[in-house]
């Protein structure tokens, strides 16, 4: 039987659940992601089932047994099915993490094998975690509440902890985390990505909330891997494009500014101006007298 969720959430909160009265020796119960508020807390609670989580950003407190831990942005950590734990994000660098939640006769010998004996609740994780959050969204895709839905989702559970067991040390102990620069830019390559095929409908949050890391994480990368803000980024995507319907069509200024994602045409003139140092008219007609000079 499902327990009562107490817990506050907030609109970065998304979990799957299913029956916790399936058969079978290894059962998807939950999965889920959260970005924490920094006063969101767990417990103490008793938890049914086996929980890992893998950490995609911040940090965090874990307390079970009269032990702390810290689990940190590149790490994983594992709750325990029958035994009470308190777990809560820090108040300066709230975590962001995915887990999944599983049960059946094989879960203690597969959360031992990954590395968690009783005494080690935390691991550092030897790929990027994100690759955890993946898993997850793939989990997504398979919603249906039938046999061919719960196939699918036990074997993206599979990969789930195959994966978790490659990315620890054999021997349950500590590796470093692996240095995350080339993911780092893959990450800021698909948050470009994404500004590209989608700057007529999105701001800046949305684009946060694509790729999942924190604003002010995200944020520093874009900058440090592209030398622009993402907000920067983003307008000079919607000048080139406006730039493109000025030069080739007779749109008006409102209907070229509501096609690249403005509302209010003086706002579009603004942003045109700061990028292009004229307004949207003067660029126009600047470039019909130089094509009536050419001709």
């Amino acid at each position: 039987m499902k327990p009562v969720d107490r817990v506050k959430r907030n609109k970065h909160y998304r979990c799957l659940e299913y029956s916790h009265d399936q058969q079978g020796e290894l059962r998807l119960v939950a999965c889920g992601m959260e970005r924490c508020d920094p006063d969101a807390r767990f417990g103490p609670e008793l938890r049914d089932c086996w929980h890992l989580h893998a950490v995609l950003s911040g940090r965090g407190t874990l307390k079970t047994r009269d032990r702390v831990f810290h689990p940190r942005y590149g790490q994983l950590f594992l709750l325990r099915d029958g035994e009470e734990v308190e777990y809560y994000p820090d108040a300066q660098d709230p975590w962001e993490y995915c887990w999944v939640t599983f049960t059946g006769s094989e879960a203690p010998g597969i959360a031992e094998a990954i590395g968690f004996s009783p005494e080690i609740y935390c691991l550092d994780s030897e790929v990027e975690t994100r690759e955890f959050f993946a898993l997850v969204n793939r989990i997504y895709q398979y919603p249906e509440m039938n046999a061919v839905g719960d196939l699918r989702r036990r074997g993206v559970l599979l990969e789930f902890l195959a994966l978790a067991m490659e990315a620890v040390a054999d021997d349950g102990h500590r590796r470093p985390v692996r240095p995350k620069t080339n993911e780092c830019e893959e990450y800021v390559r698909l948050a470009a990505e994404f500004i590209r095929n989608n700057y007529y409908t999105i701001t800046v949050e949305d684009v946060v909330d694509y790729i999942g890391f924190s604003r002010g994480y995200l944020s520093t990368q874009f900058r440090r891997h592209t030398g622009q803000t993402m907000q920067g980024y983003l307008m000079r995507i919607r000048a080139d494009a406006a730039i493109k319907l000025l030069e080739e069509t007779e749109m008006s200024i409102q209907e070229i500014a509501n096609k690249v994602g403005y509302e209010d045409q003086l706002a579009f003139s603004r942003m045109f101006k700061g990028i292009c140092g004229v307004s949207p008219k003067h660029y126009r007609e600047r470039k019909q007298i130089e094509a009536e000079e050419r001709a």
